[in-house]
């Protein structure tokens, strides 16, 4: 797994997760590839809960077996290559998730405005159930959150929208050279039992002239 201060990757999105107040049940959702078995001992490390499904794409089916032991109606779906999640941004789409009652997707990646590598949803739990049981197409059940945006006659769907359209700017760790990008920003921000969060991140970004890394 990537380190990134002296922790992995993982270990960081959890931290921040945690921090989002309403997380009743952190969740792992992986595949049966002998590759991701250091992610599972460090979910099991950390007294979460983890479900493996034997393929890569069928995400409806992994999602919803991943909640079928956990409490709650609505559920919060990050992705796992986004280490600079903020806890602020995510508490802003639960509460916005919550407030509205009965909203079935609720994303700030409808409209696009904050960084790739920030954005969640929040998903109910029978809108995911639905798709899980539903659909039968491979496509479908691998994009069964797009489906579920896609359709708002179907479904409840909600935006959050920053204040400042910074859409443009590339967060995530998809890419060798993203590697080296992420332990710098990580080198000089992080500090021990502390988060940092995207007003953090892009003041340090501007100052030493790396905000255009992607």
């Amino acid at each position: 797994m990537l380190d990134l201060a002296g922790k992995p990757l993982l270990w960081h999105m959890i931290d921040r997760v945690r921090r989002v107040e309403g997380v009743t049940d952190v969740v792992l959702a992986t595949t049966q590839d002998p590759r991701n078995q250091p992610m599972i001992e460090l979910a099991a490390q950390e007294g979460l809960k983890y479900h493996c499904q034997p393929g890569e794409d069928d995400i409806a089916g992994r999602i919803a077996g991943a909640i079928k032991n956990c409490p709650g109606d609505i559920v919060l779906k990050v992705g796992g290559d986004c280490p600079l999640i903020d806890p602020e941004v995510l508490q802003k789409i639960v509460n916005t998730a919550v407030a509205a009652g009965d909203a079935d997707f609720v994303s700030n990646r409808l409209d696009w405005s904050y960084p790739l590598g920030l954005s969640a949803d929040v998903l109910s739990r029978k809108a995911i159930e639905w798709c899980d049981e539903n659909f039968t197409d491979a496509e479908d059940r691998e994009l069964f959150a797009v489906r579920i945006r896609d359709n708002p006659d179907r479904f409840k769907v909600i935006g959050v929208v920053n204040d400042v359209d910074l859409s443009r700017h590339g967060w995530t760790v998809d890419e060798p050279k993203d590697v080296g990008f992420m332990r710098d920003i990580f080198d000089h921000l992080y500090r021990k039992g502390e988060v940092f969060g995207m007003a953090e991140t892009l003041a340090y970004l501007t100052a030493s002239g790396k905000l255009d890394h992607g």
